[in-house]
């Protein structure tokens, strides 16, 4: 079991180093392009972009034909103040009318301004389209570096089982001469063990890592990939300018305020109504009618153009005020929520700047660290040689090696998603 553990971890190592490398620009690229949130939003805005077209809001004619045809049969008689007299009986009357009419609404201000609602909505839903590419493109971000600092970190582990086996290796050596004790190879077994061990859990991780990453650029879990392992920071990050771009460009705040504006249209609207509404319209009408003989008219037949203008006009609508007081106050509430969000986006903004100097700061600690735990493994490993230190000693300087390595991978993947969260508060992140 013990070296089914080891091949394994040796099998893995083998595993990741042939794989192709994703770059951050590539898993972007295919993020926009599979990922169904963002496909979704897509939709919606083509969605939208119809719903404004005029064709649907009354801005062409209407045209229709109508036909008929009708038959009596029974009598009639009608007398007349000359003292003529007309009258049939069992007969058999028919008639038939055809027409084609148009109209068009020539003044509706209603319409005008639920037309431009309409093109505001749609802006709006591109922001949303925007936000939707933010957010995925900030859960790419943090999965993309999250894998990079795993793999950071595996190969941390595995320089450390390179370590330990050349450990074993030496005291097996020593103990063969009898310049050992069969506890140190034991115990430098053991060590080995839990490092194949942790390699295991963090290959594990790396996996589930890569399943989420997958599902963010849309494609299938089971893809296999490597990352690109070096980050570089950026060094021209400015508080000031971050605050004052952020009131221009945040899409949380963008989207208040263009909501803002499609409730101030509906005020608009709501005043159009006291504006009259003008239609046209024309029509061509023909009426044939036949009736027998002994009827006071045998035959008739009209046909015809017809045209005609109407004015409409809502002179009072009690509602129509109550309608109009309620979205003021819900404007008055949409207005005081835009205002909030300023005053907690330069808070976050505040304090996502001092948590990325503190992360920038932590990193420089961990550098000089990492060279100090470097030179004293380094000095450890050449007084074992010379059998002044015990191999328990050489262990904790290992591990105080291999601990110095994994927080300085983790400061240096911290303070990047700190920089990201920056750059997405800041409204820089589709940039």
């Amino acid at each position: 079991m013990k070296n089914t553990i080891f091949i394994f971890a040796l099998f893995l190592t083998f595993q990741l180093s042939g794989q192709n490398v994703l770059t951050l620009e590539e898993a972007k690229s295919i993020t926009l392009a599979n990922n169904f949130g963002i496909q979704l939003a897509k939709n919606q805005v083509e969605i939208t972009k119809k719903q404004a077209d005029k064709k649907l809001n009354g801005y062409l004619p209407t045209v229709g034909a109508n036909a008929g045809l009708n038959g009596q049969f029974g009598g009639s008689s009608q007398k007349f103040s000359t003292g003529q007299e007309a009258s049939t009986s069992n007969a058999f009357t028919w008639g038939a009318n055809a027409g084609v009419n148009a109209n068009y609404t020539l003044i509706d201000k209603r319409r005008d301004l639920t037309l431009e609602q309409l093109n505001e909505t749609l802006n709006l839903t591109n922001l949303q389209l925007k936000q939707t590419i933010e957010n995925n493109l900030f859960q790419l971000y943090n999965g993309y570096y999250r894998v990079a600092q795993i793999s950071n970190s595996l190969n941390a582990l595995r320089e450390a089982i390179k370590i330990s086996r050349e450990r074993l290796r030496r005291v097996q050596t020593q103990f063969d001469y009898g310049q050992g004790t069969g506890l140190t190879v034991l115990n430098t077994k053991v060590d080995i063990q839990r490092d194949s061990v942790n390699i295991l859990n963090a290959k594990l991780e790396l996996e589930n890592e890569k399943r989420n990453l997958n599902v963010i650029m849309g494609r299938s879990t089971s893809e296999n990939f490597s990352v690109e392992e070096e980050i570089l920071l950026s060094d021209n990050i400015d508080l000031d300018e971050l605050v004052s771009q952020s009131k221009k460009e945040n899409l949380a705040l963008k989207l208040i305020y263009q909501n803002l504006a499609l409730n101030e249209m509906n005020l608009g609207i709501i005043e159009a109504e006291k504006k009259p509404t003008l239609n046209a319209g024309a029509s061509y009408n023909f009426n044939y009618n036949d009736s027998p003989k002994g009827a006071f008219i045998d035959l008739s037949n009209s046909r015809g153009l017809a045209a005609n203008l109407s004015l409409n006009w809502t002179i009072f609508d009690g509602s129509r005020e109550a309608r109009q007081d309620l979205l003021a106050m819900n404007l008055s509430n949409q207005k005081l929520q835009a205002d909030q969000l300023i005053q907690q986006l330069e808070r976050d903004i505040v304090n996502a700047w001092a948590s990325y100097q503190n992360a920038i700061f932590v990193l420089q600690v961990e550098e000089d660290a990492i060279a100090t735990a470097q030179e004293n493994f380094s000095r450890t490993e050449e007084e074992v040689k010379f059998g002044r230190l015990t191999s328990l000693e050489f262990r904790q300087a290992q591990l105080n090696l291999l601990n110095a390595q994994t927080s300085l991978i983790n400061a240096k993947f911290n303070a990047k998603l700190r920089e990201v969260q920056l750059m997405q508060l800041a409204g820089r992140l589709i940039e």
